[in-house]
C-alpha cells in the first residue's frame, strides 16, 4: 500500500504537494484538512475540518503541512504528540515563541521532520557551497523582488510576518546553509505600499563568521517581473543564482551552469527525500529540519526587530 499520507491545507502549496505526491506515487492521500473542496483533486480521500479529528478518526505514516504562517501550532504539536512525522512550508511560524513550543514537542516525540526549503535539495546550491568553501566571496548580494502577493494574510503583519519573515526567508536560509550563522543584522525599511502593514522595501545587512557580509535586498513593489536570488563576486569570477535553481559560475575555468533540470524538480526532491527518510528512519537525507529551521525564523524576527529599533541585533548563539 505504501504510506498513508495526510495533506493539512490544500492553498497553492499544498495543492502543489498533493499533485507531486500522486503523480510521483510516493504514497496514498488518505485524509486531508482544507477549507476548499478536496473532492476533484483528492476524490479517495476523506476531509476533516480539524487536524485533531483527523488524527482521532485516521492511521497515517506522515503528513504534509501547508498552512499559513499565523495559523501554525496545534497541527504541529498534535502531529508530534501523535508520533506522526511531518513535512512543514515555510516560514514555521511568525512567532519564535509558538516555533520554540513546537520544538519542544518535536524533540520529545523523536519524530522526522522536514522544512520546504526546496533550494537546499539543488546541485546548483551545493555548488556553490563548494566553491565559497575554497575562495572568499568580495561580495554577496541577495534579492527578492516581487510583486505583491494576492492572500489577504500576507498584507498583515501579525499574520504573514512581513516580507522578510515570509519570502525572504528562502534566501536568509541559503545565506546560513552557505556562510554559516550569522552574528549580527542590520536592517533599514520603509513604507511604501498602503496595502501592507509593514516595510514594503527594506536593505539588510548580515554579518557571518570570518567577516563575511552579505546584503539582502527585498521589495514587494514591484508591478511588473521579478528578481529572487543572488549574486556572489570572488576574485576570480563570479556566480549568480536564480530561482529556477540554476548556478551560473564564471571563473578562471571558464563559464558553466549547475542545477535542476527543472524548476519543479526541487520540490520534488524535497518530497522524495521526506518520504524515503520516513520509510527507511534515514535522516541524513534531510536537508532543513524543524530544528534547523527555526534559526532561519529567528534570523528573519531579528532582521524585523532591527527595522523597528532602527539598531544592529545581534544573534543569540542557542
Amino acid at each position: 500500500m505504501g504510506l498513508r499520507i495526510a495533506v493539512v491545507g490544500l492553498g497553492s502549496f499544498g495543492t502543489r504537494h498533493a499533485k507531486t505526491i500522486k503523480r510521483l506515487g510516493l504514497g496514498e492521500i488518505t485524509a486531508v484538512v482544507s477549507r476548499h473542496s478536496v473532492k476533484r483533486l483528492i476524490p479517495e480521500a476523506r476531509a476533516y475540518k480539524t487536524t485533531a479529528e483527523l488524527l482521532e478518526n485516521e492511521k497515517i505514516d506522515a503528513m504534509v503541512i501547508a498552512i499559513p504562517p499565523f495559523a501554525h501550532g496545534d497541527t504541529e504539536m498534535l502531529a508530534a504528540r501523535h508520533g506522526v512525522p511531518f513535512f512543514v512550508e515555510k516560514p514555521v511560524s511568525n512567532d519564535i515563541i509558538t516555533a520554540h513550543d513546537i520544538l519542544d514537542e518535536v524533540r520529545a516525540s523523536g519524530i522526522i521532520t522536514s522544512v520546504g526549503y526546496h533550494s537546499r535539495y539543488s546541485s546548483a546550491i551545493e555548488k556553490a557551497k563548494e566553491l565559497l568553501e575554497n575562495e572568499e566571496p568580495l561580495s554577496i548580494h541577495g534579492y527578492w523582488l516581487d510583486s505583491l502577493p494576492d492572500a489577504a494574510w500576507w498584507k498583515k503583519r501579525a499574520e504573514g510576518g512581513g516580507q522578510l519573515v515570509e519570502q525572504a526567508t528562502h534566501i536568509i536560509d541559503i545565506f546560513r546553509y552557505l556562510l554559516g550563522e550569522p552574528i549580527e543584522i542590520y536592517s533599514k525599511g520603509r513604507k511604501g505600499l498602503p496595502s501592507v502593514d509593514f516595510e514594503s522595501s527594506a536593505e539588510t545587512i548580515l554579518t557571518f563568521p570570518g567577516n563575511r557580509i552579505a546584503l539582502l535586498s527585498t521589495s514587494c513593489e514591484k508591478e511588473k517581473g521579478s528578481k529572487i536570488g543572488f549574486t556572489v563576486s570572488l576574485r576570480k569570477g563570479a556566480m549568480d543564482y536564480g530561482w529556477n535553481g540554476k548556478l551560473s559560475v564564471r571563473n578562471s575555468d571558464g563559464t558553466f551552469t549547475a542545477g535542476p533540470d527543472t524548476p519543479t524538480q526541487l520540490y520534488e526532491d524535497e518530497l522524495r527525500a521526506f518520504f524515503k527518510a520516513v520509510e527507511t528512519r534515514d535522516r541524513s537525507l534531510i536537508k532543513s529540519d524543524y530544528e534547523d529551521a527555526v534559526r532561519t525564523l529567528k534570523v528573519s524576527l531579528l532582521a524585523r526587530e532591527s527595522m523597528r529599533t532602527g539598531r544592529p541585533m545581534k544573534v543569540p548563539e542557542a
